[in-house]
């Protein structure tokens, strides 16, 4: 029972700055937080290019980061704020179903083109 006790008064505390927390806690961050995070995701995966892009990417990283955060920061705000219905679906529809259906049409696209062009070099080669 004294353990209880001893432990309730900070559970109330860390209750209390768990709230607070909560409260400070805005779009704003949980933009920068998810940003920063692909962009992390993004260094690992291509940690073995050569090093002059790793030097490029660290003089250039701050102020395209900040680029993009400050263009996803206001497309999210420009959503809730300022969007009727209508607007909000057809902002939906573009971001979440046209943009990445083009990203992957062009990615693919470029795949096979490279496919074909490695193909013809090793056809030349002979």
């Amino acid at each position: 029972m004294a353990e209880i006790w001893f432990c309730q008064p900070i559970n109330i505390v860390m209750l209390k700055k768990l709230k607070q927390w909560r409260e400070k806690w805005t779009l704003d961050h949980t933009i920068d937080v998810i940003i920063d995070v692909l962009l992390l995701v993004i260094d690992v995966i291509s940690s073995p290019i050569l090093i002059i892009v790793r030097l490029i990417r660290y003089v250039i990283g701050d102020y395209l980061t900040d680029k993009i955060k400050r263009t996803v920061k206001w497309i999210a705000h420009f959503y809730l704020e300022r969007c009727n219905r209508f607007f909000k679906l057809v902002l939906a529809v573009v971001f979440f179903i046209v943009i990445p259906i083009t990203i992957s049409f062009f990615y693919g696209f470029f795949e096979v083109v490279e496919f074909w062009f490695a193909e013809l070099e090793y056809l030349l080669s002979y």
